[in-house]
């Protein structure tokens, strides 16, 4: 009986220390990210950019920069919307990597992406 009880005593203990920790990491995550982002390309070449603020106190800035860190795209978001989605049109950008950047509250989030133009093969054909 008493084996039982030390083995129950000591189960609880080790199962709410874990519980514990979790939920302490749990709280630290959601107070260091202010903000998601979502960031995908779509079949037709473009850029989704999709952010959801975990409140509106703060303007968003969206940056789109060249591997020399050039912005070629700048938007500001104003501080009233905590949804927003862009679709950021990349056709007329040239060939090389780029990194888009979503700034809000002193938060940054970063994604790269390279554009690459595709070769097409000629074709010789003579005719009689």
């Amino acid at each position: 009986m008493k084996t039982s009880i030390k083995t129950f005593i000591c189960a609880f203990a080790l199962v709410t220390s874990v519980a514990f920790t979790a939920s302490a990491e749990d709280k630290e995550t959601k107070k260091s990210t202010g903000f998601g982002t979502g960031i995908y390309a779509t079949k037709t070449g473009k850029i989704n950019v999709l952010v959801d603020k975990a409140n509106n106190e703060a303007k968003t800035i969206l940056l789109l920069k060249n591997d020399k860190g050039d912005v070629v795209y700048r938007e500001v978001i104003e501080k009233n919307l905590q949804k927003f989605g862009r679709t950021l049109n990349v056709n007329d950008l040239e060939s090389g990597n780029y990194e888009i950047d979503v700034i809000s509250n002193g938060e940054k989030q970063s994604k790269s992406f390279k554009l690459t133009e595709q070769r097409t093969e000629r074709v010789l054909n003579i005719n009689e």
